[in-house]
Formats: structure tokens, C-alpha cells, sequence
């Protein structure tokens, strides 16, 4: 008890107009009158939004392999010339570099660019290398 009166804020009751693809990192989800911005998930439903990309398009990692694809030479030329020394890269610097391209994304396809590029990584950082690697690599109609 908070000591203000309130009342019940939500009870167990149908919400239209939210489906499953509504639900992604970054999205603002309005439900009986309130919006909710969706910050984050847990690992399980990242791994789930990956699995189906049909549901979930923007965690579509062979798409969004395409798309960097097509941008590979622009992203090397984006390195070349902002390269300070480490070669390292983080989430803000992978944002800036698909900003700087000219490659418009949501926060949920950011997240999902950065998971590929960093999974089996448990730093904050990952080499930027492996970005480019990422938009080489040829996906023969199998999820990478």
C-alpha cells in the first residue's frame, strides 16, 4: 500500500490492436489508454523474435544481412575514416555508423545487428571487423 488512493490500475480483461509483432524492443504499446515503451527483453525472447522473422521482421537477421550487404562498401569507407586507434566497436558506434550511411533502422533491428555481431562476446565492445564480416557473409536462404 502506497497510501494513495489509486485503485486498480489493470484487471484481467481483452486488449484489441496489440499482436505479437506490436512487440519489439523500442516500440511504444498503448494498452487501455496508457503507452508503454518497450526497453528491453530477456535473452528467451530475443532468441524467439530471431526464430521468426515472419512475426517479428524487424529481428530478421538474414535481412538485415542484405541490407548491410548492399551498404558493405559504405561501411568500410565509414571505418576508414573514423578509425581512432583501437578498431573497436559499441552499440553507440555501430548507431552511428548505420546513421552515418544512410541506413535507417529501429532500436530492435540495432539490437539485432549488435547480438550478431557480438554473440559469443561478453564485452562491450567487439572488433569492427566483425561487422564487416557480418555483411559479407552469404545466407543461401539459412538463418545465420
Amino acid at each position: 500500500n502506497s497510501g494513495y488512493v489509486g485503485g486498480q490500475f489493470l484487471r484481467r480483461q481483452p486488449i484489441n490492436h496489440i499482436s505479437a509483432s506490436d512487440m519489439y524492443v523500442g516500440n511504444i504499446v498503448e494498452v487501455v489508454g496508457h503507452q508503454f515503451l518497450l526497453r528491453d527483453a530477456d535473452e528467451s525472447t530475443f532468441k524467439l523474435m530471431e526464430c521468426d522473422e515472419k512475426t517479428f521482421p524487424y529481428s530478421d537477421t538474414a535481412r538485415l544481412q542484405r541490407i548491410l550487404s548492399s551498404k558493405q562498401d559504405m561501411i568500410k569507407a565509414y571505418f576508414i575514416s573514423h578509425y581512432d586507434g583501437n578498431g573497436m566497436l559499441d552499440l553507440e558506434g555501430l548507431a552511428k555508423c548505420c546513421s552515418a550511411i544512410g541506413l535507417v533502422i529501429n532500436h530492435a533491428e540495432l539490437n539485432t545487428i549488435w547480438r550478431r555481431i557480438k554473440r559469443h562476446n561478453t564485452s562491450s565492445s567487439v572488433p569492427f571487423n566483425k561487422l564487416l564480416k557480418f555483411s559479407a557473409e552469404e545466407t543461401f536462404g539459412v538463418k545465420n
